[in-house]
């Protein structure tokens, strides 16, 4: 068993030998003895000896330690992250993405100017550039959403406005609608009343047109035509054929011109004579010159009249009918007498 030897003791070759080169130095080894009170220097280490180490062992340079890696990435991220703020800024229809990454790239940013102003990090200008590019995502941000806000707003503004004026429009029409309804209800409702009166006046006219003998009529234009009651007539002077059992009977029209201009009686110079058959009874013509037609034209104030005569049965009490026509084309109108000669 080796005895260790005290400290202060010369170490030999062999302890010598064996000792590490690599061992940190015991202290106060090779340090001279403190002298009043203050240390001596030791000795100079020989060529090839290590500082206090062992005479004569090899010497070797220590190792440096490891310098610390730059702290960059915060301010790539910043960047980066800037970059695709304000391009999303840009794109219109991206703009409320760019917030987030542009929020990012500020907060990464700061974080990676800190780290370069302790120096931890070695790239200040990617962290400067990713909180400008940041800020300038937000502000495009924010403009573009104040911008679309205000153009939504105005949109929504017009719309209503466009609304609120087609609202009107279509009530307005609804009105004119309403309205031209009403007028054209109320003109229907005036012609059916005009019709009505006209078909009432047709009809009270078609009723004043149907007369017994001795009464008269009176056409707008203002010819009064009246038939006088059949009287018993006496043919004289070269009769033709009278049927056998009848009795012949006098006819007379007369028309008056009451209104201001002349009038035109062309083809109402003789009376239609029918029985209750509808067919003409026989007219007798005698030559007695007692019987005449109605003038073709008769001047206001003027009259005029027709006598003929007629066979009937000799019953007389048949009734008859005498008719007189007046007028032309639509305008023609028919006045009636009907009675028996009994």
């Amino acid at each position: 068993m080796t005895t260790p030897a005290p400290p202060d003791s010369p170490q030999s070759a062999e302890d010598q030998a064996g000792a590490n080169p690599w061992a940190a130095p015991v202290p106060g080894q090779g340090e001279a003895p403190e002298q009043d009170g203050a240390a001596a220097p030791g000795p100079a280490p020989a060529p090839g000896e290590i500082p206090g180490g062992v005479p004569g062992g090899p010497y070797w340079q220590p190792y440096p330690a490891p310098a610390p890696q730059p702290r960059n990435g915060l301010g790539i991220a910043a960047m980066v992250l800037g970059i695709v703020g304000a391009l999303f800024g840009l794109a219109i229809i991206l703009f409320w993405l760019s917030w987030l990454p542009s929020l990012l790239a500020v907060i990464f940013g700061g974080i990676g100017l800190s780290y370069a102003r302790r120096g931890l990090a070695t790239n200040r200008g990617m962290a400067l550039a990713g909180v400008l590019l940041g800020v300038a995502g937000l502000l495009v941000s924010a403009g573009t959403g104040a911008f679309f806000a205000v153009r939504v707003h105005q949109v929504n503004e017009d719309r209503r406005a466009y609304e609120k004026a087609e609202n009107i429009r279509v009530e307005a029409a609804r009105e004119q609608a309403a309205k031209e309804r009403q007028q054209f209800e109320a003109a229907q409702a005036k012609e059916r009343e005009r019709q009505a009166a006209e078909q009432a006046k047709k009809a009270a006219d078609e009723k004043a047109r149907h007369l017994g003998f001795g009464e008269s009529y009176t056409y707008e234009d203002g010819l009064k035509v009246t038939m006088a009651k059949p009287v018993p007539y006496v043919p004289s002077g070269g009769v033709g054929d009278v049927p056998d059992n009848t009795r012949i009977v006098e006819v007379r029209i007369t028309v008056v011109n009451t209104g201001p201009e002349e009038l035109s009686l062309y083809g109402s110079g003789a009376p239609f004579v029918k029985n209750t058959k509808g067919n003409l009874i026989y007219h007798v013509i005698d030559g007695s010159g007692r019987m005449k037609f109605i003038a073709n034209d008769v001047a206001p104030g003027q009259d005029s009249s027709s006598v003929s005569a007629y066979a009937l049965p000799n019953n007389g009490a048949d009734p008859f009918y005498v008719e007189f026509h007046y007028g032309k084309g639509m305008n023609s109108k028919t006045v009636t007498w009907t009675g028996s000669a009994g």
